[in-house]
């Protein structure tokens, strides 16, 4: 799997997914499957982002949720890192520029 260990924390089921988004809270999901070469390539640098994020930062394991995903975080291939409001609203992150800093930048953009 990836991001096994780290500042990227795991999300478990649909419902705790659910939980972050209806939270009130903002956050960083990235939604991947662990056989996906992209999703790989940016393991270390989403790892970096995480340790030092200004929101917790999770993965999800999408693949085997497909349906899920794709309904309720943007998602439609993998990886995809969403941006979650406090209102609950899903921002996806329109980019294929996956370093830390990009991610940072990223986040600063939703404030």
């Amino acid at each position: 799997d990836l991001w096994e260990s780290g500042a990227v924390k795991n999300i478990e089921s649909n419902d705790e997914a659910l939980e972050i988004i209806k939270s009130g809270k903002e956050a960083i999901v990235a939604v991947y499957a662990p056989w996906c070469q992209f999703c790989q390539g940016m393991e270390e640098e989403f790892a970096k982002y995480a340790e030092s994020a200004g929101v917790p930062v999770y993965k999800f394991r999408g693949d085997e949720e497909r349906d899920f995903v794709s309904a309720n975080l943007n998602t439609a291939s993998f990886p995809t890192v969403n941006f979650i409001k406090s209102d609950g609203s899903v921002v996806k992150y329109d980019s294929e520029a996956r370093s830390a800093e990009d991610f940072a930048a990223f986040e600063k953009s939703m404030n």
